[in-house]
């Protein structure tokens, strides 16, 4: 939404095929998780990926409606959906880190997914760099933390190397 309120047609675009891509993953892994839900482990997993997809929809669903009925005006909604969406990329970036202190405590960062990180600096550095040369602060700004948090989580893969093949 904060690409379509800022007019910029390569945040926009961009954000449509990455939201296709996340609802296909979401598609495809919850009857992976339906499969596993035999165990109590598996049942409440599912359960908690359930909620979360359907109440962040709601969330932001609400959001959205909200400000498209409200009378503010076009660069506040514009200000606000960049600090959400700013909020919510800079937490799906430092997720990988929620498993910090058993990749320190055990010294093996099998659960830090090598290419994903990678993947994550390399995009997070284009997207800082075109943010500085658009002048876009919710563009470069939360790009500037992800890279941030990316190169934390390859430090963390080159000084605890992983144990097990990463899955």
């Amino acid at each position: 939404a904060y690409g379509l309120t800022s007019r910029n047609p390569y945040v926009t675009l961009s954000n449509i095929f990455g939201c296709i891509a996340a609802v296909g993953y979401v598609v495809g892994v919850l009857p992976l998780l339906g499969a596993k839900a035999a165990s109590t482990e598996g049942k409440k997993t599912l359960r908690t990926t359930q909620s979360v997809v359907i109440g962040g929809a709601g969330i932001v669903l609400s959001l959205w409606t909200y400000l498209g009925l409200s009378n503010l005006p076009l660069t506040q909604i514009s200000e606000f959906l960049g600090f959400f969406a700013s909020g919510l990329f800079i937490i799906f970036s430092a997720s990988p880190l929620s498993t910090i202190s058993t990749v320190i405590a055990t010294r093996d960062s099998s659960s830090i997914l090598g290419s994903l990180t990678a993947a994550q600096c390399i995009n997070t550095s284009l997207w800082s760099v075109y943010g500085l040369a658009v002048k876009d602060k919710f563009v470069w700004g939360p790009n500037f933390i992800g890279l941030g948090l990316g190169l934390v989580q390859l430090v963390l893969k080159i000084l605890f190397p992983a144990k097990t093949k990463a899955v």
